[in-house]
């Protein structure tokens, strides 16, 4: 059984995998993903729903200690899978649920409320299973503030851009072209406003690593905390954008020993190569050390 709300250093990738595919399952733990996303809704075909439910259980039960932070993703609350998906993954353990088709606080909020009734259910305490909303939508793109403060629950939203694109009546392309790029700015402003994890969209091209590399580094760039990955060659790539470089560390290391010297002299601002280093500045830089550490490179 996994801690409920434990997690790790990072959560700069999220791998999705298919709740059904007993292989694929096995060799989650080894992938190197931060977070591992056990899918029950896109990745499973309705006649295997059951099968994978119970798949998903007996393999969290059996992740002693793991530093992979586990999630499911169940089935939209709509839909006649919800109820069965609810009650099977409060009793697999999970660390968190990924909730689809999230367009409005108060979808939300009632989900929230029957999570609540699953965890009285297994005698586990309320609130204990966190939740990451999926927006995919228009609506929710545009409800993504009220979203984001619909309890207290929530840890994360993460952008779906392909159901978005469909939603918007536009052929899903590249996350950071055309309106796309305004959805992710958005998702960024109402879960950062939130202090809450930022997720960014999937990446469609399997083999245009390059591709992925640019739309990671754009991510995290504008605030993005972690991107999804769809196969397992792309977290590597997307750990590399979301962790910083060691010349970005060298250039933090010198920018606070710089703020040090100013402050002993009594000084509030100070130059490095020309550039202004003022509070703002040192609290940024400090924020690329103590990211540093978590990924290891301290």
């Amino acid at each position: 059984m996994t801690q409920t709300g434990a997690r790790p250093n990072l959560r700069r990738s999220f791998l999705f995998v298919p709740g059904s595919e007993e292989r694929k399952l096995a060799k989650a733990p080894a992938l190197g993903a931060d977070a591992v996303i056990l899918d029950l809704e896109d990745g499973v075909a309705p006649a295997r729903k059951g099968e994978a439910r119970t798949l998903i259980r007996a393999f969290l039960q059996a992740q002693n200690g793991r530093a992979i932070e586990w999630l499911i993703r169940v089935n939209g609350f709509h839909t006649p899978y919800f109820e069965a998906d609810l009650e099977a993954s409060v009793r697999a353990g999970p660390d968190a649920l990924v909730i689809p088709k999230v367009d409005s606080p108060e979808l939300l909020q009632l989900v929230d409320g029957h999570l609540t009734g699953a965890e009285h259910a297994s005698a586990l305490p309320p609130g204990s299973l966190k939740l990451f909303a999926l927006i995919e939508s228009a609506r929710g793109i545009l409800n993504a503030p009220a979203i984001a403060t619909a309890t207290s629950r929530l840890v994360g939203l993460i952008l779906g851009h392909v159901d978005l694109s469909v939603d918007l009546g536009i052929r899903p392309g590249r996350a950071g072209e055309g309106i796309v790029q305004h959805a992710r700015c958005q998702l960024v402003m109402a879960a950062r406003a939130a202090g809450m994890d930022a997720v960014d969209t999937i990446c469609l091209n399997l083999q245009d690593h390059e591709g992925l590399r640019a739309e990671a580094t754009q991510a995290a760039a504008l605030g993005f905390t972690g991107k999804l990955a769809i196969h397992p060659a792309q977290v590597s790539i997307i750990h590399e954008a979301f962790t910083p470089s060691a010349e970005h560390v060298m250039r933090a290391e010198r920018v606070l020993e710089t703020w040090r010297q100013a402050e002993a002299e009594g000084r509030g601002v100070c130059t490095l190569d020309g550039e202004l280093i003022e509070r703002p500045v040192v609290e940024a830089e400090r924020r690329v050390l103590e990211r540093a550490r978590q990924a290891g490179k301290l």
